[in-house]
């Protein structure tokens, strides 16, 4: 039974999207079922210390268990996988929909606020000279001119993960003071969206859907990896920290066990941080997308190319305004924006073929 249901985890996998499936999808599921029943089967839930011989034994007298538990997670990988945008959504800090977490948000946010505002008065610190020419002051001085300046340092790359401004287009698109998010996870990666447009007057959100189509193969591929990675370790830093729930009752045997959910908390966090380092990766390869493929977006469009970075970024500004409103028409929305349609190839319908038009009686 178990190569039967091999075969059908792999056709199914392969069918579902492959690897990403598997990694994305699968994998997190299987890790917490597999914690969880290695628990329960292990004796860890009525109080007595965990056996592990006693899994293999169990694991050995019922493997049709094992075909359930194996078939269960794929099944729950593809109930799960419609949720997965959510999931790193919830992790972004996208928690309004409800009063408490709404209300959570708002502190949260506050905190990052006050982060920021402190990150922005250390990286400008300096120490003044201090009058005297004694050497062990001298040696005071020089040391804590060593820690502000590592202090600064760190503040700076600090600063550089926050949203830096408004929303890339201001105006009908532009909400709050700031654009800060109650998650690291969720400033870095609205950072990487706004930072990556905004010079050129797009929204990423808004014009994403015109302008990926147009991106190279290698291009487009880098950014589906970097998407694949991020949506594995949020799903494998939920996975962990569930883990550590399941596993609490653990630390009341104040023995080696008591270490498990210690491990998966670590493990949960350092989930969460691996996330945030894609995340910082992820930008460069949107500024990149933005920076060589914008003007192959305007091409398909049939809009024709902006001649000066004036231009260029009042053009763009507009029809990001255009796109973000449904209900807009272009006669109405786009003033002086004019097309530019590609000359018909030589053979083409437009073109004729030969010995047909005018010449072919």
């Amino acid at each position: 039974m178990s190569p039967v249901l091999s075969g059908l985890s792999q056709a199914a996998g392969k069918a579902l999207g492959g690897a990403r499936f598997t990694l994305v999808s699968v994998l997190p599921v299987t890790v917490l079922t597999g914690y969880v029943t290695a628990l329960i089967m292990s004796g860890a839930y009525t109080g007595d210390s965990p056996q592990v011989g006693r899994l293999a034994h169990d694991a050995k007298e019922n493997p049709g268990w094992l075909a359930f538990a194996a078939f269960a997670c794929l099944l729950a990988g593809l109930l799960l996988r419609p949720f997965q945008v959510t999931l790193v959504q919830i992790l972004e800090g996208y928690w309004h929909s409800r009063a408490l977490p709404a209300t959570a948000a708002a502190l949260a946010t506050e905190r990052h606020r006050r982060r920021l505002s402190t990150a922005g008065v250390v990286k400008e610190l300096e120490l003044a000279d201090e009058p005297g020419t004694d050497f062990e002051k001298v040696v005071i001085l020089a040391r804590r001119r060593r820690r502000a300046g590592r202090l600064a340092a760190q503040a700076r790359r600090l600063a550089l993960r926050y949203p830096s401004g408004p929303h890339p287009v201001p105006g009908p698109l532009g909400a709050g003071h700031d654009r800060l998010m109650p998650t690291m996870l969720g400033n870095i990666l609205r950072e990487a969206e706004d930072d990556s447009g905004r010079r050129y007057g797009l929204d990423l959100p808004t014009v994403s859907a015109r302008l990926y189509p147009q991106l190279s193969p290698k291009l487009a591929t880098a950014i589906n990896q970097q998407l694949d990675l991020l949506d594995t370790t949020c799903a494998l830093s939920v996975c962990f920290g569930l883990a550590t729930l399941a596993g609490s009752p653990l630390l009341g045997h104040l023995n080696a066990w008591s270490l498990v959910p210690v491990a998966t908390a670590l493990l949960s966090v350092g989930a969460y941080r691996g996330a945030m380092r894609v995340a910082t990766g992820h930008r460069q390869l949107l500024a990149a997308a933005f920076d060589l493929h914008r003007f192959d977006m305007l091409s398909a469009l049939h809009l024709k190319l902006p001649d000066t970075p004036a231009e260029e970024h009042k053009q763009n500004t507009t029809l990001t305004r255009f796109f973000a409103r449904r209900a807009a028409l272009a006669k109405d929305s786009l003033p002086g924006i004019a097309y530019k349609h590609p000359e018909p190839s030589p053979g083409s319908p437009a073109s004729g073929s030969p010995g047909q038009g005018d010449n072919s009686a």
